[in-house]
C-alpha cells in the first residue's frame, strides 16, 4: 500500500458492499484498500470482513466509531438513503472524504442539506450514481452542450426494465418499506436522470401519470411524463419496471441543427439538419475525456472518486445534480397525485 492509497471504511455490508469490493479490486490495490467495515449486525460485518481481509479490530457496529478510526481516509456509505444525511454530516465533521448511494436522500429537505454540506466541506463528498460514469453518455452530453445539434427542440425517452421478481434488491427491507419518494420507482428513475440531465439540461416543469402493476414493487412502477426543460425544449419521458422481458433505454433528441439517437449507453446515431445520417466520430472522440479513466459503471465512479481526492478533478455528477434527479421524481409524483403541472424544485 502506497502513500497515495485511499483507505476505505465501508458502512453497510449488504448486497452492494460485495459489488463495491469487486470494483475496488478492479480499479487497483494501489488506489484503494478496504481497511474497516460497519454493520448493526455484527455477524454480517464479520462475514464481510473475512471476505475482504479486514482485521477484527476494525469491525464496528456503530458507524460513528468507524468514521473516527484514524486508519480510515474515506467512508463508503451503503445504507438505506434515509441515513445518508446523518452519516455524511459525521464524516465531514471528522474531515473524512465520503461517498454515498443514490437517491441522494429520502426527502428534498435532507437532499438540500447534503448539497449545502458538500459546498462547505473541505473533503470530497461524492454521490455514487454509477450511470453518471458511462463514457458514451458523457460524450453525447458534451456534443450537445457544445452546440452539435443546435438548440434542443424536442426529445422522447423510453426506459423499460423487465419485471424481475427474483431480483435480490426487491427483498431488502428498506425497499419493501421505502421512505424515499416513489420507492423502487425513484430508486431506478434517478439512474435515468443521470443520463438525461447532462444531455438535456435541467427540467423545469412536469405533468405525469403513474400506475402500479406488481405488488413486489410496493409503490408505482410505471411513470409517464410530459416535460418542459429550462432551456425551452419540450418532450416526453416514460419509465417502467414492468416490461415483458424488454430492457432498453432509448433517447431521441431533436435540435435545430440535427438529431441524436442514443440507445442504452452503447449505441449512437447522428443526423444532420436534412435528416441524413452522418459520422459519429465527433461524438465518440469525446469519450476519452469522460471521468473514470476509461472505466464505466461502479468501477468508473470509484476511479473518478480517487482522482477527485488525490488530484482534485471533477466528479461525473455533483450533489446539486443528484438533488435535481430526486426533485424531478418528487415533482412527477406530486403531478400524479394532483393531476396538475408541477414545477421541479432547484437546488
Amino acid at each position: 500500500m502506497s502513500d497515495q492509497t485511499i483507505r476505505i471504511g465501508i458502512i453497510g455490508t449488504g448486497i452492494f458492499a460485495h459489488r463495491h469490493n469487486r470494483a475496488y479490486q478492479a480499479v487497483g490495490d494501489n488506489k484503494f484498500k478496504i481497511v474497516a467495515c460497519a454493520n448493526r449486525s455484527k455477524d454480517k460485518a464479520v462475514a464481510f470482513a473475512k471476505e475482504v481481509g479486514i482485521p477484527e479490530s476494525a469491525i464496528y457496529t456503530n458507524p460513528i466509531d468507524l468514521i473516527n478510526d484514524p486508519n480510515v481516509d474515506a467512508v463508503d456509505i451503503l445504507l438505506p438513503v434515509q441515513f445518508n444525511k446523518e452519516i455524511i454530516e459525521a464524516a465531514v465533521a471528522a474531515n473524512k472524504h465520503v461517498m454515498f448511494e443514490k437517491p441522494i436522500a429520502a426527502t428534498l429537505k435532507d437532499a438540500r442539506d447534503i448539497v449545502l454540506l458538500s459546498r462547505k466541506a473541505s473533503t470530497v463528498v461524492a454521490v455514487n450514481e454509477n450511470w453518471s460514469y458511462h463514457p458514451l453518455v458523457f460524450a453525447v452530453s458534451k456534443y450537445v452542450k457544445n452546440g452539435g445539434i443546435g438548440d434542443i427542440v424536442n426529445f422522447t425517452y423510453d426506459s423499460a426494465r423487465p419485471y424481475s421478481p427474483d431480483s435480490p434488491y426487491h427483498a431488502t427491507k428498506w425497499r419493501q418499506n421505502p421512505e424515499h419518494p416513489g420507492g423502487y420507482l425513484s430508486d431506478g428513475c434517478v439512474h435515468d436522470m443521470a443520463h438525461l440531465v447532462p444531455i438535456l439540461g435541467n427540467f423545469s416543469k412536469v405533468g405525469a401519470f403513474a400506475t402500479k402493476t406488481h405488488s413486489i414493487h410496493v409503490c408505482e412502477d410505471t411513470l409517464a411524463t410530459n416535460i418542459k426543460l429550462e432551456n425551452g425544449g419540450v418532450g416526453v419521458a416514460n419509465f417502467t419496471f414492468c416490461s415483458a422481458g424488454v430492457k432498453k433505454m432509448d433517447l431521441v433528441v431533436h435540435g435545430t441543427k440535427g438529431t441524436i439517437h442514443l440507445v442504452d449507453d452503447t449505441l449512437i446515431k447522428l443526423f444532420d439538419a436534412a435528416g441524413s445520417p452522418i459520422d459519429i466520430e465527433p461524438i465518440t472522440s469525446l469519450q476519452s475525456k469522460a471521468p473514470g479513466n476509461g472505466l464505466s459503471d461502479v468501477e468508473g465512479e470509484l476511479s473518478a472518486f480517487y482522482d477527485a481526492v488525490r488530484h482534485k478533478r471533477e466528479l461525473g455528477v455533483t450533489t446539486e445534480e443528484a438533488f435535481h434527479h430526486l426533485a424531478f421524481i418528487v415533482a412527477a409524483l406530486e403531478s400524479v397525485k394532483t393531476e396538475q403541472i408541477v414545477k421541479v424544485e432547484q437546488a
